[in-house]
């Protein structure tokens, strides 16, 4: 499949095409192990591995949906995911807010943190369990460190993301993400200039 956004799943990879669409689990030495294909998937935009379910982002289906039985658990436009193997956030590109949906027994209970980002996309967790979120609209990559307070701390600003859309496309058809590596540097897509910033940890603070 055409590759929009890509998520770390132990060993593997979670793979999600707005475009082909689909959804494929992917390992280095086996290739694809797990594939999903319409009805399952129509149009994924993220996906993250809760208590060892999937969890999809798929506008085409209306919100978040639990792969393995096609629930859908959260309705509504969302853009990017990150988890922590017990809860899972999403970011509401249009209102700015963070959603949190905690899995207990496999029922989900879903928490709204209301800020006002600016068209969030990607997220991700630091070493620190805080909440990253590229600001698409403001250009800028944001941490949260406690989302009951309500409180944002930019990381760093002018940020050269991709901008625009296409009729009928979700403004992040053209994904900017994040992701964190073992040492704590920060990495984050540049749609506007086909390129990968690295922050470093010692940077952050």
């Amino acid at each position: 499949i055409l590759p929009m956004n890509v998520t770390a799943d132990g060993d593997n990879l979670i793979i999600c095409s707005f475009f082909s669409p689909g959804l494929q689990v992917w390992n280095p030495d086996e290739g694809v192990i797990e594939n999903y294909k319409a009805p399952q998937v129509a149009a994924p935009i993220d996906a993250v591995r809760v208590q060892g379910e999937l969890y999809v982002n798929d506008i085409g289906l209306g919100g978040v949906i639990r792969l393995s039985d096609n629930a859908l658990i959260l309705p509504g436009l969302y853009s990017g995911m990150a988890a922590n193997g017990e809860t899972f956030w999403v970011a509401d590109y249009f209102n700015g807010d963070i959603v949190q949906v905690d899995i207990d027994g496999g029922s989900p209970i879903i928490t709204i943190f209301e800020f006002d980002l600016k068209g969030p996309e990607g997220l991700a967790l630091d070493l620190d369990g805080n909440l990253l979120v590229v600001e698409e609209g403001a250009s800028r990559l944001s941490r949260i460190d406690d989302l009951s307070s309500g409180e944002v701390v930019t990381v760093v600003e002018g940020l050269k993301l991709f901008k625009g859309s296409l009729p009928d496309f979700p403004p992040y058809w053209f994904f900017d993400g994040v992701t964190v590596g073992p040492s704590g540097d920060i990495y984050i897509t540049g749609g506007g200039e086909n390129a990968i910033y690295k922050i470093k940890q010692n940077k952050v603070r």
